[in-house]
């Protein structure tokens, strides 16, 4: 059975999370696109269909929350994953209430992404 290609849109302001996940979602045969700011990513998402977002939350700019409120004018049906250094209960409930699927606290391992990416493709991403 030939796998879906599944593409992941990363937006975060930290060069060094966009080159990890990258590179690491590459070796798993993703294909993915990253960029450092909500507007990008808005710019990104009206051109091009992804399987995943990997969103941060603080950023510059348009921070995770905004870009889910500005995203739900657009037909989107990506799975939405929150990756944060901020543990505060306030800001992952608004972002599940606004449509994120699943938090993933900062420091990561590798193994933390494969595993969330794991669940969605039993749902079947697409």
């Amino acid at each position: 059975m030939e796998m879906i290609a599944r593409k992941i849109l990363i937006v975060d302001d930290e060069e060094g999370y966009r080159k990890v996940l990258a590179n690491s979602l590459a070796d798993l045969g993703f294909e993915t696109k990253a960029v450092n700011n909500g507007f990008d990513a808005l710019e990104e998402i009206k051109r091009r269909c992804y399987s995943i977002i990997l969103l941060d939350v603080k950023m510059p700019g348009m921070d995770g929350i905004e870009f889910l409120d500005q995203m739900k004018g657009i037909r989107v049906n990506s799975h939405i994953v929150i990756i944060t250094a901020y543990t505060d209960e306030d800001v992952v409930k608004e972002a599940i209430k606004k449509g994120a699927n699943k938090v993933i606290t900062k420091p990561f391992s590798t193994s933390d992404i494969e595993a969330c990416l794991a669940e969605f493709t039993k749902k079947g991403i697409e």
